[in-house]
């Protein structure tokens, strides 16, 4: 059909349903570098964003601002050895290639989980909507239940997936991984669900990838051989309801690690081609990598396709870092000013998320996302719950006051302390203890519903207490005498 045709059906249609897109300022990587080192442009996400903005392709309306998944959530996918190892920057650090010293533990973690919870949150919109629905970042397919690589930390389509099973959902789901590299990580996550069929088109032979139908095509591969083998793989493809579709922005000749040699109109040729596929199946759309100064682009028109304006071409004036120089935030973009504002370095990088990876940590060693790892492990959060309280919050203060942990939850509007206690490590009778001070544990609520047993909450609190004191290699926790009255606290020293 030609271009002023679709267009006029578009506008003849103007309450049509529009895509949803899922996206956060958080959503950008943490890193200043990588373009630098590895050609990995750590805003992209916000130049796709911020030209589906200022086009008017998305409307601020149609973001949606996704929550980060739970730890739960992520120990269905990934062993808990791999998830513990998470909170040294050494871990994530060989996943990014970057110098462990770079790297900002929690702000990585939480960036993340919140496009983990994008991935979820759209599959779910998806289904409702039975049409389909845009994460702007995601598509982590290195992700394995063990291990992560190729700047993949956790494997957001294979959380999904399992978050879905356990929510009742049984439908047969087909993954389409149109990233030029292998889906390994993906397809071990998803090995034993037998529902789950993964397709891929890739140019780097990295062996076999069992679970997978992999297609290995040859380094350089054009528009036409490729349009070719995804014709065939699209074939293949079994029905489905609900697909996730990798969307890659590393197809592009030229890309720095994608091998393959696809133009900007092949990639969009790509689109419509498994648009059409996939017509009137939930499907959750996710950009992938994307190593090219051009790769962004790739995206926009995966959008542009999504929302019946797939022959639309991309404004080539547009400039995208003269837009984030005008606003950080691709949000704020849409609020135009009538005067350029300048922005000092420090600015620029506190809202690009470029934490400062030497903040300090609870006893030396816990970032606030390894506590909320903790939290899980020991069954805090639940518990919380059942007391009335909302998902806990956690606040470290490292001081020369002391090392403080706090517990926050939310009821009847507002945040309470639920635990505050004061931490160190101490030699007492011979053994290097967790040593607590000043320990205020979880009461329930008046209006707890369901009713809660004696001591709940404090009992799931001392276990965290105690697996944070494992943790550290330290004999167990000591509560002084003026403590030890406290509902389920131990005497003395416990193991």
């Amino acid at each position: 059909m030609r271009a002023w045709l679709q267009e006029w059906k578009r506008r003849l249609r103007p309450d049509r349903a529009r895509v949803p897109v899922f996206y956060d300022e958080p959503y950008r990587l943490p890193f200043a570098r990588l373009d630098a080192h590895h050609g990995l442009e750590p805003r992209q996400v916000d130049f796709t964003t911020g030209y589906l903005l200022e086009a008017g392709i998305v409307r601020a309306t149609d973001i949606h601002r996704p929550r980060p998944v739970s730890y739960a959530q992520l120990a269905r996918v990934h062993d808990a050895a791999y998830l513990e190892s998470l909170e040294a920057p050494e871990t994530l650090a060989s996943i990014f290639a970057v110098e462990p010293s770079v790297v900002p533990v929690d702000t990585v973690l939480d960036t993340v989980r919140r496009i983990c919870g994008g991935t979820l949150e759209a599959a779910r919109l998806a289904l409702c909507t039975r049409r389909p629905a845009v994460n702007m970042a995601g598509g982590f397919h290195h992700a394995a239940p063990d291990h992560g690589g190729g700047f993949c930390v956790l494997n957001d389509i294979a959380v999904a997936i399992t978050t879905l099973r356990q929510e009742g959902f049984g439908g047969s789901v087909a993954v389409l991984d149109l990233d030029a590299h292998p889906s390994d990580g993906t397809a071990a996550c998803l090995s034993g669900d037998p529902h789950v069929w993964v397709g891929s088109l890739s140019g780097s032979d990295w062996g076999l990838v069992p679970g997978a139908d992999e297609v290995l095509l040859a380094r350089g591969c054009g528009d036409a051989e490729y349009l070719a083998a995804l014709e065939a793989l699209l074939e293949r493809m079994p029905r489905a309801e609900l697909a996730f579709v990798i969307a890659g922005g590393d197809v592009l000749r030229g890309d720095r690690f994608g091998l393959l040699g696809l133009s900007l109109k092949g990639a969009r040729r790509r689109d419509l081609a498994v648009a059409r596929a996939l017509h009137r199946v939930p499907s959750v759309w996710l950009p992938g990598g994307g190593y090219h100064a051009e790769a962004w682009k790739v995206f926009v028109g995966s959008v542009l396709v999504l929302d019946e304006r797939g022959h639309e071409p991309i404004q080539e004036r547009f400039d995208p870092r003269g837009m984030l120089a005008r606003h950080p935030s691709p949000l704020k973009a849409l609020e135009r000013q009538q005067a350029w504002e300048a922005i000092t370095l420090e600015d620029l990088e506190g809202a690009l998320g470029y934490a400062d990876p030497g903040r300090p940590r609870l006893l030396g060693h816990y970032t606030e996302q390894s506590l909320e790892y903790a939290l899980f492990r020991s069954g805090v959060g639940p518990s919380l719950e059942r007391l009335g309280y909302g998902p806990p919050r956690v606040s470290v203060d490292v001081s020369a006051a002391g090392e403080r942990l706090q517990l926050l939850g939310h009821a009847h509007g507002r945040e309470h302390v639920l635990m505050d206690c004061v931490l160190s490590r101490q030699r007492v009778e011979g053994a290097d203890v967790l040593f607590v001070d000043k320990l205020l544990l979880p009461q329930p609520r008046a209006a707890a519903s369901p009713p809660v047993e004696e001591g709940e909450g404090a009992r799931e609190v001392l276990e965290m207490l105690r697996f944070m004191a494992q943790r550290l290699g330290l004999r167990g926790v000591f509560f002084p005498p003026a403590e030890s009255s406290l509902p389920g606290a131990p005497q003395a020293r416990c193991g």
